[in-house]
Protein backbone atom coordinates (compact mmCIF):
# COMPACT_ATOMS: atom_id res chain seq x y z
CA UNK A 1 0.00 0.00 0.00
CA UNK A 2 1.39 3.09 -1.17
CA UNK A 3 -0.16 7.04 0.42
CA UNK A 4 0.80 10.24 -1.19
CA UNK A 5 0.65 12.41 1.17
CA UNK A 6 3.60 14.08 1.49
CA UNK A 7 4.59 12.52 4.90
CA UNK A 8 7.36 10.00 4.95
CA UNK A 9 7.47 6.54 7.03
CA UNK A 10 6.16 2.42 6.46
CA UNK A 11 5.39 0.41 8.79
CA UNK A 12 4.80 -3.82 8.03
CA UNK A 13 1.46 -5.49 9.36
CA UNK A 14 1.10 -9.43 8.60
CA UNK A 15 1.60 -9.53 4.86
CA UNK A 16 0.96 -5.62 3.81
CA UNK A 17 3.78 -3.23 3.73
CA UNK A 18 2.24 0.52 4.03
CA UNK A 19 4.57 2.99 2.56
CA UNK A 20 4.08 7.15 2.45
CA UNK A 21 5.11 8.85 -1.08
CA UNK A 22 4.95 12.17 -2.17
CA UNK A 23 1.90 14.43 -2.76
CA UNK A 24 0.32 12.26 -5.97
CA UNK A 25 -0.07 15.46 -7.93
CA UNK A 26 4.17 15.71 -7.79
CA UNK A 27 6.51 14.76 -9.93
CA UNK A 28 8.33 12.76 -6.95
CA UNK A 29 5.15 10.56 -6.49
CA UNK A 30 5.40 9.31 -10.12
CA UNK A 31 9.34 9.09 -9.55
CA UNK A 32 8.76 7.18 -6.21
CA UNK A 33 6.09 4.86 -8.09
CA UNK A 34 8.49 3.39 -10.77
CA UNK A 35 10.67 2.87 -8.29
CA UNK A 36 8.71 0.75 -6.58
CA UNK A 37 7.52 -1.08 -9.48
CA UNK A 38 11.28 -1.35 -10.92
CA UNK A 39 12.21 -3.29 -7.75
CA UNK A 40 8.95 -5.19 -7.64
CA UNK A 41 6.87 -7.56 -9.69
CA UNK A 42 2.96 -6.23 -9.21
CA UNK A 43 0.00 -7.70 -10.80
CA UNK A 44 -2.09 -4.97 -10.55
CA UNK A 45 -1.91 -1.71 -9.72
CA UNK A 46 -5.05 -0.32 -7.79
CA UNK A 47 -5.85 3.28 -7.27
CA UNK A 48 -8.07 3.83 -4.30
CA UNK A 49 -8.68 7.65 -4.79
CA UNK A 50 -9.77 9.61 -7.80
CA UNK A 51 -6.49 11.79 -7.75
CA UNK A 52 -4.31 8.79 -8.36
CA UNK A 53 -6.54 7.49 -10.91
CA UNK A 54 -6.17 10.64 -13.13
CA UNK A 55 -2.72 11.13 -12.21
CA UNK A 56 -1.88 7.46 -13.59
CA UNK A 57 -4.64 8.21 -16.32
CA UNK A 58 -2.43 11.23 -17.43
CA UNK A 59 0.70 9.96 -16.91
CA UNK A 60 0.58 6.99 -19.31
CA UNK A 61 3.47 4.63 -17.67
CA UNK A 62 4.95 1.98 -19.49
CA UNK A 63 3.14 -0.69 -16.83
CA UNK A 64 -0.42 0.91 -17.84
CA UNK A 65 -1.99 -2.33 -18.70
CA UNK A 66 -1.48 -3.63 -14.80
CA UNK A 67 -3.63 -0.18 -13.71
CA UNK A 68 -7.30 -1.98 -12.57
CA UNK A 69 -9.45 -1.56 -13.90
CA UNK A 70 -9.22 -0.90 -17.53
CA UNK A 71 -11.00 2.11 -18.56
CA UNK A 72 -11.73 3.61 -21.96
CA UNK A 73 -11.52 7.42 -22.74
CA UNK A 74 -15.22 7.82 -22.91
CA UNK A 75 -15.37 6.53 -19.25
CA UNK A 76 -12.33 8.92 -18.41
CA UNK A 77 -13.63 11.79 -19.62
CA UNK A 78 -17.11 11.17 -17.72
CA UNK A 79 -15.55 10.13 -14.51
CA UNK A 80 -13.09 13.16 -14.48
CA UNK A 81 -15.85 15.80 -14.28
CA UNK A 82 -18.91 15.99 -12.32
CA UNK A 83 -20.42 17.85 -14.69
CA UNK A 84 -20.09 15.82 -17.95
CA UNK A 85 -20.97 13.05 -16.21
CA UNK A 86 -24.33 14.19 -15.52
CA UNK A 87 -25.03 15.81 -18.38
CA UNK A 88 -24.45 12.55 -19.61
CA UNK A 89 -26.81 10.60 -17.70
CA UNK A 90 -29.20 13.80 -18.64
CA UNK A 91 -28.95 12.53 -21.91
CA UNK A 92 -29.60 9.22 -21.10
CA UNK A 93 -33.03 10.07 -19.81
CA UNK A 94 -31.60 9.69 -15.95
CA UNK A 95 -32.92 12.80 -14.01
CA UNK A 96 -30.49 15.29 -12.42
CA UNK A 97 -29.87 18.46 -11.04
CA UNK A 98 -30.48 21.20 -13.55
CA UNK A 99 -26.89 23.23 -13.56
CA UNK A 100 -25.02 26.05 -15.61
CA UNK A 101 -21.33 26.23 -15.43
CA UNK A 102 -19.73 28.82 -14.27
CA UNK A 103 -18.00 30.95 -16.73
CA UNK A 104 -16.45 33.87 -16.13
CA UNK A 105 -19.29 36.26 -17.33
CA UNK A 106 -21.96 34.55 -15.50
CA UNK A 107 -23.19 37.08 -11.79
CA UNK A 108 -24.95 35.85 -9.17
CA UNK A 109 -27.97 37.65 -10.38
CA UNK A 110 -28.30 35.82 -13.79
CA UNK A 111 -27.97 32.08 -11.91
CA UNK A 112 -30.80 32.78 -9.34
CA UNK A 113 -33.09 34.07 -12.04
CA UNK A 114 -32.60 30.78 -13.69
CA UNK A 115 -32.06 28.39 -11.26
CA UNK A 116 -33.86 29.98 -8.31
CA UNK A 117 -32.59 29.68 -4.65
CA UNK A 118 -31.11 27.41 -2.83
CA UNK A 119 -28.20 26.51 -5.53
CA UNK A 120 -24.83 23.67 -5.11
CA UNK A 121 -21.87 25.29 -6.05
CA UNK A 122 -19.92 22.07 -7.14
CA UNK A 123 -16.54 21.72 -8.43
CA UNK A 124 -16.00 19.41 -11.70
CA UNK A 125 -13.61 17.30 -8.97
CA UNK A 126 -13.03 16.93 -5.28
CA UNK A 127 -14.14 14.47 -3.16
CA UNK A 128 -15.91 13.82 0.36
CA UNK A 129 -17.70 17.03 -0.04
CA UNK A 130 -14.64 19.24 -0.29
CA UNK A 131 -15.54 20.99 -2.94
CA UNK A 132 -19.60 21.26 -2.56
CA UNK A 133 -21.19 24.40 -0.91
CA UNK A 134 -25.21 24.41 -0.45
CA UNK A 135 -26.24 28.71 -0.43
CA UNK A 136 -29.49 29.94 0.66
CA UNK A 137 -29.23 33.52 -0.55
CA UNK A 138 -27.70 35.99 -2.97
CA UNK A 139 -25.28 37.06 -0.39
CA UNK A 140 -24.00 33.47 0.15
CA UNK A 141 -24.07 32.55 -3.51
CA UNK A 142 -21.76 35.65 -4.32
CA UNK A 143 -19.29 34.51 -1.48
CA UNK A 144 -19.33 30.81 -2.36
CA UNK A 145 -18.70 32.30 -6.41
CA UNK A 146 -15.63 34.15 -5.45
CA UNK A 147 -14.45 31.33 -3.28
CA UNK A 148 -14.66 28.55 -6.19
CA UNK A 149 -13.05 31.35 -8.58
CA UNK A 150 -10.08 32.04 -5.79
CA UNK A 151 -9.43 28.26 -5.71
CA UNK A 152 -9.68 27.87 -10.03
CA UNK A 153 -10.65 24.57 -11.83
CA UNK A 154 -14.20 24.07 -13.15
CA UNK A 155 -17.46 24.69 -11.13
CA UNK A 156 -21.03 24.81 -12.02
CA UNK A 157 -23.84 25.90 -10.06
CA UNK A 158 -27.03 23.23 -10.12
CA UNK A 159 -30.30 23.19 -8.68
CA UNK A 160 -30.96 21.95 -4.81
CA UNK A 161 -32.89 19.10 -4.87
CA UNK A 162 -35.34 18.56 -1.61
CA UNK A 163 -35.05 14.93 -0.33
CA UNK A 164 -32.94 12.86 1.84
CA UNK A 165 -29.53 11.36 0.17
CA UNK A 166 -29.20 8.33 -0.90
CA UNK A 167 -26.34 5.59 -1.93
CA UNK A 168 -25.96 2.78 -3.86
CA UNK A 169 -22.47 1.04 -4.46
CA UNK A 170 -20.97 -2.63 -5.36
CA UNK A 171 -18.72 -4.60 -7.17
CA UNK A 172 -19.62 -3.99 -10.67
CA UNK A 173 -18.26 -6.09 -14.23
CA UNK A 174 -18.42 -4.10 -17.57
CA UNK A 175 -21.55 -2.44 -15.83
CA UNK A 176 -23.11 -5.30 -14.34
CA UNK A 177 -23.31 -5.69 -10.67
CA UNK A 178 -21.57 -8.20 -9.13
CA UNK A 179 -22.45 -7.27 -5.35
CA UNK A 180 -24.71 -4.27 -3.97
CA UNK A 181 -25.44 -2.18 -1.09
CA UNK A 182 -28.20 0.82 -1.14
CA UNK A 183 -28.84 3.46 1.86
CA UNK A 184 -30.32 6.40 3.01
CA UNK A 185 -28.01 8.63 4.84
CA UNK A 186 -29.32 9.71 8.23
CA UNK A 187 -26.71 11.59 9.27
CA UNK A 188 -23.49 13.67 7.18
CA UNK A 189 -20.52 15.46 8.57
CA UNK A 190 -20.53 18.46 6.99
CA UNK A 191 -24.22 18.32 7.10
CA UNK A 192 -25.52 18.04 3.85
CA UNK A 193 -22.78 17.87 1.66
CA UNK A 194 -20.05 15.53 3.12
CA UNK A 195 -19.92 11.64 3.67
CA UNK A 196 -22.48 9.68 5.42
CA UNK A 197 -21.57 9.25 9.25
CA UNK A 198 -24.88 7.33 10.15
CA UNK A 199 -26.86 5.44 7.38
CA UNK A 200 -29.74 2.63 7.16
CA UNK A 201 -29.47 0.08 4.84
CA UNK A 202 -32.56 0.25 2.01
CA UNK A 203 -33.83 -2.44 -0.44
CA UNK A 204 -36.32 0.79 -2.35
CA UNK A 205 -36.07 -1.14 -6.09
CA UNK A 206 -36.43 2.54 -7.60
CA UNK A 207 -33.51 3.49 -6.03
CA UNK A 208 -31.95 0.37 -6.88
CA UNK A 209 -32.78 0.44 -10.44
CA UNK A 210 -31.52 4.12 -10.77
CA UNK A 211 -28.45 3.42 -9.47
CA UNK A 212 -28.08 0.23 -11.85
CA UNK A 213 -28.68 2.39 -14.76
CA UNK A 214 -25.62 4.57 -14.16
CA UNK A 215 -23.58 1.65 -13.81
CA UNK A 216 -24.91 -0.19 -17.27
CA UNK A 217 -24.34 3.00 -19.02
CA UNK A 218 -20.80 3.35 -17.55
CA UNK A 219 -20.13 -0.20 -18.05
CA UNK A 220 -17.58 0.34 -14.95
CA UNK A 221 -15.80 -2.65 -13.56
CA UNK A 222 -14.57 -2.48 -9.81
CA UNK A 223 -15.97 -0.97 -6.93
CA UNK A 224 -18.32 2.06 -7.70
CA UNK A 225 -20.49 4.12 -5.43
CA UNK A 226 -23.26 6.97 -6.53
CA UNK A 227 -25.44 9.10 -4.37
CA UNK A 228 -28.94 10.18 -5.43
CA UNK A 229 -31.36 12.25 -4.32
CA UNK A 230 -35.15 10.78 -3.23
CA UNK A 231 -37.29 13.17 -4.28
CA UNK A 232 -40.88 13.53 -2.46
CA UNK A 233 -42.37 11.91 -5.13
CA UNK A 234 -40.46 8.89 -4.93
CA UNK A 235 -37.70 9.53 -7.87
CA UNK A 236 -34.18 9.66 -7.41
CA UNK A 237 -32.29 12.25 -8.47
CA UNK A 238 -27.98 11.50 -9.11
CA UNK A 239 -26.05 13.67 -7.80
CA UNK A 240 -22.57 12.09 -8.87
CA UNK A 241 -20.78 8.50 -9.13
CA UNK A 242 -17.44 7.66 -7.22
CA UNK A 243 -15.77 5.19 -9.03
CA UNK A 244 -13.66 3.90 -5.87
CA UNK A 245 -14.43 2.41 -2.85
CA UNK A 246 -16.48 4.69 -0.67
CA UNK A 247 -16.30 6.45 2.77
CA UNK A 248 -18.83 4.18 4.25
CA UNK A 249 -18.12 1.49 2.82
CA UNK A 250 -18.54 -0.47 6.26
CA UNK A 251 -22.20 -0.38 5.87
CA UNK A 252 -22.15 -2.69 3.30
CA UNK A 253 -20.05 -5.42 5.15
CA UNK A 254 -22.42 -4.63 8.24
CA UNK A 255 -25.49 -5.46 6.04
CA UNK A 256 -23.72 -8.57 5.22
CA UNK A 257 -22.28 -7.85 1.41
CA UNK A 258 -18.84 -9.31 0.67
CA UNK A 259 -17.26 -7.18 -1.53
CA UNK A 260 -13.65 -8.48 -1.28
CA UNK A 261 -14.19 -11.59 -2.59
CA UNK A 262 -15.47 -10.72 -6.15
CA UNK A 263 -12.82 -8.08 -6.14
CA UNK A 264 -9.88 -10.52 -5.60
CA UNK A 265 -12.12 -12.90 -8.58
CA UNK A 266 -11.77 -9.74 -10.83
CA UNK A 267 -8.42 -9.61 -10.53
CA UNK A 268 -7.66 -13.20 -11.36
CA UNK A 269 -9.12 -12.76 -14.45
CA UNK A 270 -12.53 -14.65 -13.20
CA UNK A 271 -16.35 -12.87 -13.47
CA UNK A 272 -17.83 -14.58 -10.00
CA UNK A 273 -21.93 -14.86 -9.90
CA UNK A 274 -23.76 -12.08 -9.19
CA UNK A 275 -25.26 -12.21 -5.67
CA UNK A 276 -27.50 -8.80 -5.27
CA UNK A 277 -29.04 -9.70 -1.81
CA UNK A 278 -28.40 -7.31 1.47
CA UNK A 279 -29.99 -6.99 4.71
CA UNK A 280 -32.45 -4.26 4.72
CA UNK A 281 -32.85 -1.46 7.40
CA UNK A 282 -29.85 -2.53 8.92
CA UNK A 283 -28.42 0.91 10.89
CA UNK A 284 -24.56 2.11 10.69
CA UNK A 285 -22.84 4.56 12.29
CA UNK A 286 -19.28 5.03 10.38
CA UNK A 287 -16.64 4.76 13.09
CA UNK A 288 -14.78 7.17 14.06
CA UNK A 289 -15.95 9.77 11.50
CA UNK A 290 -18.92 9.97 13.66
CA UNK A 291 -17.53 11.74 16.65
CA UNK A 292 -16.40 14.78 14.29
CA UNK A 293 -19.79 15.12 14.87
CA UNK A 294 -20.64 17.67 18.15
CA UNK A 295 -23.92 15.74 18.33
CA UNK A 296 -22.07 12.45 19.18
CA UNK A 297 -19.59 13.95 20.99
CA UNK A 298 -20.94 13.25 24.33
CA UNK A 299 -20.56 10.64 26.83
CA UNK A 300 -22.87 8.53 24.81
CA UNK A 301 -21.36 8.82 21.43
CA UNK A 302 -17.89 8.03 23.35
CA UNK A 303 -19.45 4.73 24.76
CA UNK A 304 -20.30 4.11 20.95
CA UNK A 305 -17.07 4.70 19.57
CA UNK A 306 -15.69 2.14 22.36
CA UNK A 307 -18.14 0.15 21.11
CA UNK A 308 -16.80 0.30 17.73
CA UNK A 309 -13.22 0.31 18.40
CA UNK A 310 -13.38 -3.41 19.79
CA UNK A 311 -16.07 -4.65 17.38
CA UNK A 312 -15.75 -5.13 13.53
CA UNK A 313 -15.13 -1.13 12.33
CA UNK A 314 -12.05 -0.74 14.88
CA UNK A 315 -10.26 -4.29 14.16
CA UNK A 316 -7.48 -1.94 12.29
CA UNK A 317 -8.11 1.31 13.81
CA UNK A 318 -6.96 -0.93 17.14
CA UNK A 319 -3.44 -0.69 15.48
CA UNK A 320 -1.54 2.82 16.64
CA UNK A 321 0.38 3.58 13.63
CA UNK A 322 -2.75 2.97 11.47
CA UNK A 323 -4.98 4.98 13.87
CA UNK A 324 -2.53 8.00 13.92
CA UNK A 325 -2.08 8.29 9.97
CA UNK A 326 -5.73 8.11 10.20
CA UNK A 327 -6.68 10.77 12.55
CA UNK A 328 -4.06 12.70 10.87
CA UNK A 329 -5.57 12.52 7.45
CA UNK A 330 -9.20 13.42 9.10
CA UNK A 331 -7.54 16.52 10.68
CA UNK A 332 -6.34 17.26 6.83
CA UNK A 333 -9.72 16.62 5.16
CA UNK A 334 -11.79 19.06 7.89
CA UNK A 335 -9.15 21.67 6.98
CA UNK A 336 -10.06 20.79 3.13
CA UNK A 337 -13.70 21.12 3.93
CA UNK A 338 -12.71 24.99 5.82
CA UNK A 339 -11.00 26.10 2.40
CA UNK A 340 -14.88 26.00 0.81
Amino acid sequence: MLTAGGRSGSHQRGTVTWSAAAPVASARFLAQLEQLMAGERFDHVVPLTEAAMYRLWDATPSWSERIFPRTDRDQRRLLRDKHALLEHMAGRGLEVPRQLRLDPGLASDDLVRELGLPLVVKGATGSAGTRVRIVDTRAALARAIERARALGGDWSVQTWVAGPTCLLGGMFHAGRALRLYAAEKLEQYPARTGPAIRLRSDDDAALIETGLRVFRELRWTGFASADLIRRPDGAHVLLEVNPRPWGSIAGASRAGVDLFTPFVELLAGRVPPADLSFAANHECMIFPRYLLSSRHRSFRGVAQAVRDLFGDQGRDWRQPRFLLRNLVRIHDRRREWREF
